[in-house]
């Protein structure tokens, strides 16, 4: 066993495609066979499942990629350590969001981010919460982002960014700002509720605020349905409703005048975004650096 067949085993499976692995890596594709052919037979166990359409890991490649990472990772330290760091540091990063953080927070993040370090590839994936729970356990992303702290411990869970709801209405709406809770329950019983889908961290958190007024989602009078914030907020805009939205989702359309928000001073709905790694991978120095830099950005 070496590096090389290693190598090739965790791009093939972190891309799913042997011939992506042989580009991605420089070698060719037969080479690449070759590699995790040589690999199988030492370990006595098949890695991947090899289909016309697709390649993905078996359960034993599955456990074997953590080790293969981890293995490559320390490689990756161990070079790291004792050449010239800086900013010329190369990798790429594999990112797997919910739908605030990838529309609105990663964007001026990584953008500020590659001004340091302009040879680091971003890929990013948006999802809900709760899918980015399910997909990171694979092997093709490095972190999660979610609006929501996830059950269970299978990851590790660092809040990163603070942030509130906040009710969005329609500019043209003359509802007053200060809301009483019970003018605020009069007006999600009649008006027209735009909702996030199963599984979004939004829809998490209002759940969990509702239970504070003794009402259920089933309570609203909900017209619509959006798997993004975006769509939500469009929907809000054009006259189709109200939402409960992130205020760092707000900005830019409150600004603008398309919409207007409503404080809940009586009752203030808190919420965090969090940053997840899986417990068992070591992270290699791009991953290091990313996290270090995501947790001091949002620190300032």
């Amino acid at each position: 066993m070496d590096l090389k067949q290693l190598e090739a085993f965790v791009y093939v499976a972190k891309l799913n495609s042997f011939s992506k692995a042989a580009d991605t890596i420089y070698l060719s594709q037969p080479t690449i066979s070759s590699h995790i052919n040589a690999l199988e037979k030492e370990l006595g166990t098949q890695l991947l499942i090899r289909s016309t359409k697709e390649v993905y890991p078996t359960k034993s490649g599955l456990d074997f990629f953590v080790y293969a990472q981890n293995m490559l990772a320390l490689r990756d330290e161990a070079i790291h350590s004792v050449a010239q760091g800086g900013s010329s540091i190369r990798g790429e990063i594999s990112l797997l969001a919910s739908s605030v953080p990838s529309q609105y927070l990663l964007p001026s993040l990584i953008a500020v981010f590659q001004k340091s370090y302009p040879d680091i590839l971003f890929k990013v994936r948006q999802s809900d919460s709760e899918q980015v729970g399910k997909m990171l356990s694979n092997c093709i992303y490095d972190f999660g982002i979610t609006g929501t702290r996830l059950s269970g411990n299978k990851f590790v869970q660092v809040p990163f960014y603070h942030d509130s709801l906040v009710l969005a209405v329609p500019a043209c709406y003359s509802t007053p700002q200060n809301l009483s809770p019970e003018m605020l329950i009069k007006l999600l019983r009649t008006q027209p509720f735009i909702m996030r889908e199963d599984g979004s961290g939004t829809k998490k958190e209002l759940e969990n605020f509702l239970l504070h007024l003794n009402l259920t989602l089933e309570q609203l009078n909900t017209v619509c349905c959006f798997n993004n914030t975006h769509s939500v907020l469009q929907a809000v805009s054009s006259g189709a409703g109200i939402s409960f939205v992130s205020r760092v989702s707000s900005a830019m359309y409150k600004q603008m005048g398309l919409i207007k928000t409503i404080e809940l001073n009586d009752f203030v709905i808190k919420r965090n975004f969090y940053l997840l790694s899986k417990k068992e991978m070591i992270l290699q120095p791009v991953q290091k650096l990313f996290q270090t830099y995501l947790l001091n950005y949002y620190k300032e």
